[in-house]
C-alpha cells in the first residue's frame, strides 16, 4: 500500500503527517515555523522554513515506522498567493520575506519525493471532503469556509479542487458584503473577512466596548474588557450563548453576514454541503444553529435550500490530511512532476 506525506505550512507552526491510501492519519508532527536560533524576520526566511518543513516530514515518516521509499508523494499546503502549476508561492502575508519562492521543487529535493503544491484552505477543504464532514454523505460538491484570523475558502467539484484561471478561486473572505464598509488588510473595504473572521469579531466587540461606558456596564463582557483591554470571538460566543444581549448582537451580526455569504455561494456553485471550519467552528452547535437560522430566513422563496451546512470534523489535521490527499490524487492520475522539479 502506498503512503502519502502531507505538509501544512503556517505562520506559526509547520505540521506534517503520513496517511494511508484511505486517508487514515498515521502520525502527526508539529514544529515551530521559525528557527529559534535565528533572530528577527530572518528566522522565517524561505530556505530556513523549507528546511524545517523537510525536517518535519522526515520526523513524521520515521514516527510512522516507514522509510522514504514507502512514500509515494508529498503534498505541500501553503498560505498566500501562489502559482500552483509552477509550484511557486508568490506572496504570503504571514511570511513577509516570501516572494516567488519555488517551494514545491525545494521540498521535493529535500525529501527526494515527488511533490505537489496546494493552497492551504483548498487542502483543508479537500481533507474534509475526503475523510471529514463530506465522507459519510457521499458528497461530490462541497464548499468550505475557514473562519480564523481571516476567512478563507475552498471548492471541491466532483472530487477535485477548483483553482480558477489564476489559482485564486474561492477567496471568499475578500468578497465585499458591506459596500464602503470597514477597511480590510487586502486594500478593499467591507470584505467578509472584516466582519466574519474570528479576529475581527473580537475586534468589533472590543471597539464598541471601548467606545461606550454603558455597554461595558451592562454587558458581561465588560469585566473581561476591563481586565485585558480586549475580548475574543470565543468570549463573544460564550457570553452570547449565555444570553448577554450585547454579545448576542455582535454574534448575530457575524453569523448573519456569514449566512448571506453561504447563500451567495449556493447561487454561484450549488454545493451539496457547506462546511464551517477554523477557530470560530469551536463554538460548535451554537455557530451552526445561528448561521443556519439566518441562512433560512434570508433564502429565496422559490425553492427550499438544497445545501446542508455542517461543522468541520478534522480540526487542525485537515490541512495535513488534505495535502496528502491531493498528492494521492495527483499520483494516481500521473500528474506529479519528477522528484526535485
Amino acid at each position: 500500500m502506498p503512503y502519502y506525506l502531507g505538509l501544512d505550512l503556517g505562520g506559526t507552526n509547520v505540521k506534517a503527517g503520513v496517511t494511508d491510501g484511505q486517508g487514515k492519519l498515521l502520525t502527526h508532527v508539529s514544529i515551530p515555523t521559525a528557527d529559534a536560533t535565528i533572530k528577527g524576520r530572518a528566522s522565517l526566511a524561505p530556505k530556513i522554513v523549507i528546511r524545517r518543513m523537510v525536517d518535519a516530514g522526515r520526523q513524521a515518516i520515521a514516527k510512522a515506522g516507514l522509510q522514504l521509499s514507502d512514500i509515494a508523494a508529498t503534498g505541500v499546503a501553503s498560505p498566500g498567493q501562489a502559482s500552483l502549476a509552477k509550484g511557486v508561492v508568490l506572496r504570503s502575508a504571514n511570511l513577509p520575506l516570501w516572494e516567488n519562492v519555488r517551494i514545491r521543487a525545494a521540498v521535493s529535493r529535500g525529501l527526494n519525493l515527488p511533490a505537489i503544491l496546494e493552497n492551504d484552505a483548498n487542502a483543508a477543504a479537500y481533507g474534509e471532503w475526503w475523510v471529514g464532514a463530506g465522507k459519510s454523505r457521499r458528497i461530490d460538491h462541497l464548499f468550505m469556509f475557514t473562519l480564523g484570523t481571516g476567512v478563507g475558502g475552498g471548492i471541491i467539484h466532483e472530487g477535485k479542487v477548483v483553482h480558477g484561471a489564476s489559482d485564486f478561486a474561492a477567496e471568499i473572505g475578500h468578497t465585499i458584503v458591506v459596500p464602503d464598509g470597514d477597511p480590510c488588510g487586502c486594500g478593499q473595504r467591507g470584505c467578509l473577512e472584516t466582519y466574519c473572521s474570528a479576529s475581527y469579531t473580537g475586534k468589533r466587540a472590543s471597539r464598541q466596548l471601548a467606545g461606550s461606558t454603558k455597554v461595558r456596564k451592562q454587558s458581561t463582557l465588560g469585566p473581561i474588557f476591563a481586565q485585558t483591554g480586549a475580548v475574543t470571538a470565543a468570549d463573544v460566543a460564550h457570553h452570547a450563548e449565555a444570553g448577554d444581549a450585547f454579545a448576542l448582537t455582535i454574534w448575530n451580526q457575524t453569523c448573519r453576514l456569514l449566512a448571506i455569504a453561504c447563500i451567495n455561494v449556493c447561487h454561484f456553485i450549488d454545493p451539496q454541503m457547506i462546511v464551517l471550519a477554523g477557530g470560530m467552528s469551536q463554538a460548535g452547535a451554537f455557530l451552526l444553529q445561528t448561521v443556519d437560522r439566518h441562512f433560512r430566513e434570508n433564502w429565496w422563496k422559490m425553492t427550499p435550500p438544497t445545501s446542508t451546512i455542517a461543522l468541520a470534523r478534522l480540526g487542525n489535521d485537515a490541512g495535513v490530511i488534505g495535502a496528502a490527499g491531493v498528492a494521492k490524487r495527483a499520483h494516481e492520475q500521473g500528474q506529479l512532476p519528477p522528484a526535485g522539479k
